[in-house]
Order: C-alpha cells, then structure tokens, then sequence
C-alpha cells in the first residue's frame, strides 16, 4: 500500500546531619505544551493546528508527541479547508509510522504524499505552509514546506531550524554579487515574501527536514508557529516568551503581537513545547 493510499484511505545521595535522603530520580521526558491561536485583522482564521498523545502518558512514551501547524494561503481559495486538511493527513502521517524504518524519509514522502492529495483535492487552487514536529524520548525530528518556522531556544539562545520556501534567500544569495551588499534591499523587494514552495501545489519537491535526529537537552524549548508570529516578533521577544512555562508564553507571544498593532495582522498560530526530565512518581 502507498503513502499516499495510507494517508488519504485511511540516582544522587545527599548527607545532611547524619540523615541521608533518596533524592527523585530523572525517569524518562516530561513533556509541556502550551498554545496560542488569533484571527488577528484578517476576516477568518486559516491557520490550523494539532497536538498529538500530550495527555496520553502511555502514548506518549510509545509513540512520542507530534505537533503540526498550518498556514492556509488567503491569496487562494479555501486556505482554512487546505490547512485543516494538511492537518489531518499529517496526523495520519504520525499515526502510520513505522520505528524500525527511516523516520526522515517517511516524514518526507509522507508531506510529499499530502501535497499531492491536496493539490488533487483543490486543482491547484489553494495551497497551505506545513511545519511539524515529533518528539519521542529525547528525540526530535522535525519537517517544514512554506515559510511557518521552527525555533528551538537552548540556554540563552534562539535560532530559527528550518529554511523558509520563499524567493528572501534567492534575493540574500543575489545580494552577494552586489557592491555594496545590502541586506535591506534584499528583505525590502517586493517578491521577497513569495512562496517558492507550499503544500498543495503540483509536483512539489521542496521538503526542509532534520536528515538525522535531533538530541534535546533538559530546558530546550521548541515553537512551532505561523508567520503571523515569526514575521512579527523578534528573536529577543521569542526568548522572552520561550523563558516562561509553554501556558505562560503563548500567552505572552499573543500579548506581544497584541502590543505591535499592525494593520494588516495576519492570523497566528503557535505551539510552543517544553523538554525536561520528569521525576520518579511525576505523571
């Protein structure tokens, strides 16, 4: 059976006064979810979301966590039945994986798989950015098509771990042969912000995507959002949010997109998930 038929068929001592005392020991990952969701100025919400197995201890720890958020393209058709539909076959995608296999090349194949059935769906009429995350153990891989982002902040850093499908890293790459070279110029083109790739057109062939698994650390955070939230906030202001509990800073994240009142705001959407060790008797 194809892809595609898969998918659209279907311990420490401590001494203290002669008293010695069993500390917990770190059993295993805990895992906290938090997210944000906002019409912001546009007419409808396109943006869709997923959260899989997070209340699920034992699924979680057989099968991991999955996260998955999708920007419905408002310059189509139908944008937020293309997200809602991305949505679900990604889940789907997660639900089918098979451990003892390639985990990167099934998650490509798979997105490749819901592209087509998308494009299949709506003739190439609406179309939707994907980014996606699967957490299992301390493991992390991750997969993205169009320009939703990726950030993971470890210590006091924050960097973005997808490359963005729009024509902004053509016009960098251009700017290279320039004299002066100006960065500005680059962002400021008018086709800077265009898509180069999303899920539903035809015959997509650009999937960004970890070729090897991710190790995270105790305190690693990790958010999934729109570009109603990443074309927005700066990096300074991720950190802020990234800082607080997953609650806490989805909620922040809103506050400060909030606080920008930008006319034409765009829909946004963030899942943000926090990894550390979880202790003997914690649930």
């Amino acid at each position: 059976m194809s892809v595609f038929d898969r998918l659209f068929g279907r311990a420490r001592r401590v001494t203290e006064d002669n008293a010695t005392v069993e500390l917990p020991r770190p059993q295993g990952p805990a895992l906290r979810v938090g997210n944000v969701q906002g019409v912001g100025a546009r007419e409808r919400q396109e943006d869709s979301f997923a959260v899989c197995n997070v209340s699920d201890p034992e699924a979680l720890e057989r099968a991991g966590l999955f996260a998955v958020v999708a920007d419905g393209m408002g310059g189509m058709d139908s944008g937020n039945e293309a997200s809602e539909a991305a949505v679900e076959a990604m889940v789907q995608l997660f639900r089918s994986l098979l451990e003892e296999g390639d985990i990167p090349r099934q998650l490509r194949e798979g997105a490749l798989a819901v592209s087509n059935g998308i494009f299949q769906r709506f003739q190439g009429r609406s179309g939707t950015t994907v980014v996606a995350v699967r957490v299992l153990g301390d493991t992390l891989h991750w997969l993205s098509v169009g320009d939703s982002a990726i950030f993971l902040k470890r210590g006091e850093c924050v960097f973005q771990l997808n490359r963005e499908h729009t024509c902004l890293n053509d016009l960098y790459l251009r700017e290279l042969h320039q004299e002066p070279i100006q960065r500005e110029r680059a962002e400021q083109d008018e086709d800077a912000r265009r898509l180069t790739a999303f899920v539903g057109m035809d015959r997509l062939n650009q999937v960004d995507q970890s070729l090897r698994p991710w190790r995270l650390q105790p305190g690693d955070v990790v958010l999934l959002c729109s570009d109603g939230i990443s074309g927005v906030l700066t990096v300074p202001e991720l950190k802020e949010a990234m800082s607080a509990p997953p609650d806490e800073g989805c909620r922040l994240l809103e506050t400060m997109v909030a606080e920008k009142n930008l006319p034409a705001q765009d829909n946004y959407t963030g899942v943000m998930i926090a990894y550390q060790l979880k202790q003997t008797g914690e649930r």
